[in-house]
């Protein structure tokens, strides 16, 4: 719930599971890859070629959309997936956890405590592949977009008491642009920089604790302005003067220019890099293709061009055995260990932990059928999580358990102290049985009451393609209906764009969310107003004030106490179910040099950059 990038959020990972939180953030030393070469050249003693080499392709399970994958609907991994390889910032997300500091792209550090101070240095040769600099202009629209400061009249839709549209619309006071999250960027002060420079301070308003993670993916503001009719010094000057009608069409093309159909990729020239490869052309549903960035300004990549191959996560060991791919990471299932080791020496098999968790959600709102604690309580108690780790994730990784909480993964070392203080065992079975009788019992109480009527329908969302989330489903389906609910599960290929809906397509959903241990990320799932990620209609005062708290909590022991409260808040109003930490996978072409596992939410493309093949 998530190498390059992504910011403190939590990332959706489509038909795999993700999330966040487990590790904190290290040194800034990235584990040892193997480093690529031509072992045919190096034996004859011939000088290895100069500048990036041959292909290497991916495989991924679900369609790019957006050139831009910080804004609230389109955070996710089939973004990530090609981001890695687009853009760059002043940081990344190492394999295991810790934060490397990009200095190829610019240098930063605290200069001051009180008020807290970041002054950042983007390096002199730092430009976007067209040959823009990247400077105070991309600051300044990075800031804007993200802090959550430029509010103006936007026209949104009217819900019913139920989040279905109504077809009406009404006119309110909202951000006019639409990121992910603000955490941190809400914080600070307006960077004070002019045109060109490219050195720039984040002061802040009260003390940020992932201060290191600010600011993330910077966008090309010179696009962004010139597709506003307007110059980047204009852009400037409206970014500096709150000047929300000037900055209106800027942000309707920040939220949604970038955006893309099927294999249309739009025109090259609005989507310059800041990686080390551009964007070069897509087959819808079958690959998109990236090209070494002859601009980039650090070292060049490995490959001279990268494939992302779209393949079902069942088909992905196969194509691999086939030749047609050369790097693999599905979602893990018993299926797939048993196929990549029946491959022998054809295949390298990396495997390590994720920090990644699968969970079920469930529709609060108002109207909804899991809008009384009682129906969530009584699903929950159905859902058999012990029968789902044992019999999909246990033959994977044998010492595999039930995740008893959201904040704190399994391998986390605060772990047990946490569910300890905070798991409601008077409800649910920590081991992860089903309670079907205590289901039934709560369910018929609440139908007693009138809060739902029968049969109680759940309609059940799942990602498309995804044996394991099929059989799990399968399983939840079984088990519930002999409580009670009549649960209906349905694949749906476009899933992620369908969390952040309102309307009334499902009822709960099972996904995982991608992280990369950042403390400050899960305020963006549970906060009434600021969780641009609360897809639910959750609310409570009480989370919203400790996440507030742990916002600017720098000491690491304070801020997990924050988050075990929060946890419990969590439990006792059943947000939802936490089920597994993912066990990861990675395997590529026995050729395939300097592939690494990571257990970030970046994905297995996260260092794409550092990828070949030794026949290359």
């Amino acid at each position: 719930m998530f190498t390059r990038k992504r910011g403190a959020r939590l990332v959706a990972v489509a038909a795999s599971a993700a999330l966040v939180l487990a590790a904190c953030g290290g040194e800034d030393e990235e584990p040892e890859a193997e480093e690529p070469a031509d072992e045919e050249t190096e034996d004859e003693g011939e000088e290895a070629p100069e500048g990036p080499t041959g292909t290497v392709t991916f495989a991924v399970d679900q369609e790019f959309e957006s050139y831009n994958n910080t804004t609230a609907d389109q955070n996710g991994v089939w973004n990530t997936n090609v981001s890695n390889g687009i853009h760059l910032g002043f940081w990344s997300f190492n394999p295991d956890l810790s934060i490397k500091r990009e200095e190829e792209f610019g240098t930063y550090e605290l200069t001051s405590e009180d008020p807290q101070t970041v002054s950042y240095t983007i390096n002199d040769e730092t430009v976007w592949s067209d040959g823009e600099p990247i400077d105070c202009d991309d600051v300044l629209l990075d800031w804007a977009a993200n802090s959550g400061t430029m509010v103006g009249e936007v026209e949104q839709d009217v819900l019913d008491d139920a989040g279905e549209p109504t077809g009406e619309t009404e006119v309110v006071e909202a951000n006019i642009f639409s990121p992910v999250s603000t955490n941190g960027y809400d914080l600070t002060e307006k960077p004070d920089c002019e045109a060109g420079d490219k050195s720039f301070d984040f002061v802040y308003t009260d003390t940020y604790a992932d201060w290191e993670l600010l600011p993330n993916d910077f966008m090309p503001a010179h696009i962004a302005a010139d597709q506003a009719g307007m110059t980047s010094e204009e852009l400037i000057e409206a970014i500096k003067n709150d000047d929300i009608e000037a900055l209106r069409p800027v942000a309707e093309f920040w939220n949604e220019g970038w955006l893309m159909e099927q294999g249309q990729l739009l025109d090259p020239a609005l989507m310059p890099s800041s990686g080390p490869y551009i964007l070069d052309s897509w087959d819808g549903g079958q690959s998109i293709t990236l090209r070494a960035n002859e601009n980039f300004y650090g070292d060049p990549p490995v490959a001279e061009t990268v494939v992302l191959r779209l393949l079902q996560q069942d088909q992905q060991a196969q194509a691999l055995a086939n030749g047609e791919v050369d790097v693999i990471s599905p979602q893990p299932s018993p299926d797939l260990l048993s196929q990549l080791e029946g491959l022998g020496d054809q295949v390298s098999i990396l495997t390590g932990p994720q920090a990644t968790w699968e969970h079920v959600d469930m529709q609060q709102g108002a109207g909804r059928v899991f809008e009384d604690i009682r129906v969530r309580q009584a699903f929950a108690k159905c859902i058999p999580r012990d029968l789902i780790v044992s019999n999909l994730i246990q033959p994977i990784n044998p010492d595999a358990e039930v995740l008893n909480a959201r904040e704190f993964l399994t391998f986390d070392e605060n772990y047990s102290a946490v569910v300890e203080e905070a798991f409601p065992s008077d409800v649910l079975d920590p081991a992860g049985a089903a309670d079907i009788e205590g289901s039934t019992a709560l369910l018929q109480e609440a139908i007693a009451d009138g809060v739902v009527e029968e049969p109680v329908t759940v309609r059940f969302m799942h990602a498309a393609d995804n044996p394991r989330r099929e059989q799990t489903a399968a399983l939840i389906q079984q088990s519930c209906n002999e409580a009670g609910f009549d649960v209906q599960p349905f694949a749906e290929a476009n899933w992620g764009a369908m969390l952040s809906t309102a309307t009334g397509e499902y009822d709960a959903v099972t996904f995982a969310w991608a992280g990369s241990g950042v403390a400050t990320s899960g305020a963006s799932l549970y906060q009434a107003e600021e969780g641009n990620q609360n897809w639910y209609s959750y609310a409570n005062d009480t989370v919203d004030q400790l996440w507030d708290e742990v916002l600017v909590t720098l000491d690491k022991d304070a801020q997990n106490d924050l988050r075990a409260q929060i946890e419990a808040e969590l439990w006792n109003d059943m947000f939802n179910v936490p089920m597994f930490t993912f066990p990861g996978i990675t395997a590529t072409a026995a050729d395939v040099t300097g592939a690494v596992h990571n257990s970030a939410q970046t994905q297995h493309t996260h260092n794409m950059e550092e990828v070949g093949r030794a026949s290359s």
